[in-house]
Order: structure tokens, then sequence, then C-alpha cells
């Protein structure tokens, strides 16, 4: 004989019991600020550490330059919107740009790309930013 699922042979729910060893136990005030403190991680957040083997200070960059052969030794981001960074040898960490997610997905990919193989070749642009990579 096939078992039936009709509703009234579907187990019931329990409700927890009052017991302390089944039961949630309120959390004291200690445990509540504990619990409800958070980090947060702002928008414009910028890397602090160099990546092993990168010299702890940067060369400063002038406006108008073309930084030529660099290797990207490491690429960084957090959980905010078009916040991408790479070290560049010799330079430090540079911003990609944010004028758009597709531009800065498709920056991130080559400074990605250039960090595996190769090397990077980008002008150096008034605002701090990188706003374009060429690679081979």
């Amino acid at each position: 004989m096939a078992a039936t699922t009709s509703p009234s042979h579907a187990p019931a729910a329990v409700a927890p019991s009052t017991s302390p060893d089944n039961a949630p136990q309120p959390l004291t005030p200690d445990q509540l600020s504990t619990t409800t403190t958070a980090v947060t991680v702002e928008p414009g957040a910028e890397p602090v550490l160099s990546p092993p083997g990168a010299p702890q200070t940067a060369a400063a960059a002038t406006a108008a330059a073309w930084q030529s052969n660099k290797k990207v030794l490491a690429l960084w981001t957090n959980n905010a919107d078009r916040n991408g960074y790479a070290y560049v040898d010799g330079i430090g960490w540079k911003r990609l740009a944010t004028n758009s997610d597709s531009v800065h997905e498709a920056l991130l990919a080559l400074a990605s790309s250039g960090r595996l193989a190769g090397s990077v070749t980008y002008p150096e642009a008034a605002d701090g930013l990188i706003h374009e990579i060429y690679l081979w």
C-alpha cells in the first residue's frame, strides 16, 4: 500500500520548547553592542599596503607623462562600485577610471593581464586615474 502525503498526514509544525537548551536567549547589552558594531567601507577607500617585493615608497609621477613598460604587481578592490586599483611597479597604487562600469571593468581586465604576463603602458592623467592601458 502506497503512503499518502495528504495534509492530514503531513508532520505538524512543532513550536520551540521553552527549555533553555532549545530556545533562543536574549542578548545581554554587551553582546548586543558587540554584534551591532559593523565595519563600514568607504566607497573611496584606497589600499594602504604594498604588495610583497614592491618598494615601500612610490616615485612621484608628473602629469602628461607616459609610463612605459611598467609591470602591474598587484590589484586591489573592495565592495564599492568602480573602486579598483593597480599597483604599478615604481609608481605605486593607481586608481582605475571611474566614469562607467564597462570602462572600469575593461581596465581591470587589462591590468590583470598586465599583471600575469607582459608590461603595460599608460598616460598619466591630470586627475591621477588610469583612463587607458596599452598592453603587449
